[in-house]
């Protein structure tokens, strides 16, 4: 759905790269980029904003295949609270050992969030942000 066309809103299914800012590595053959987007991003849960950001990273990210990007999203620009998920957990040999997030009345089937409490000194860029599943999230792109 286009609104203008500088405005668009999209269920989650990639997006333009930009320039290449900061390479992170583990080998040569499980790597990610981190680059800053250039644009406000909000993101809607069930028609209600979760958040309002225009300092969004998106993370491109190559190991066994070539994963979806991800955009992470500081802390401070959430609009709803988010509540530890300790039911699981992760590592990620660039990236660190992740921690999952729900809502309170959120999804409880899936992740609903994770982050990077303390990141990998070469993921340090995304410490204090955070990426949802965008699964169950409409996320609208716009001019800064």
């Amino acid at each position: 759905m286009h609104l203008s066309p500088e405005i668009h809103i999209i269920k989650y299914t990639g997006v333009n790269f930009g320039r290449r800012k900061l390479k992170i590595m583990a080998d040569s053959r499980h790597y990610a980029v981190a680059d800053k987007y250039n644009r406000k991003i909000t993101l809607k849960y069930n028609g209600e904003t979760l958040l309002e950001s225009s300092n969004a990273i998106i993370l491109k990210e190559v190991g066994v295949s070539v994963y979806n990007p991800v955009f992470y999203f500081p802390k401070e620009d959430l609009k709803m609270e988010l509540l530890p998920d300790s039911s699981r957990s992760s590592s990620c040999p660039i990236k660190g050992a992740a921690s999952y997030w729900n809502l309170a009345n959120g999804p409880s089937d899936n992740y609903f969030a994770w982050s990077y409490e303390e990141p990998l000194p070469r993921s340090k860029k995304i410490k204090g942000y955070v990426a949802f599943n965008m699964d169950c999230l409409t996320l609208c792109s716009e001019p800064v």
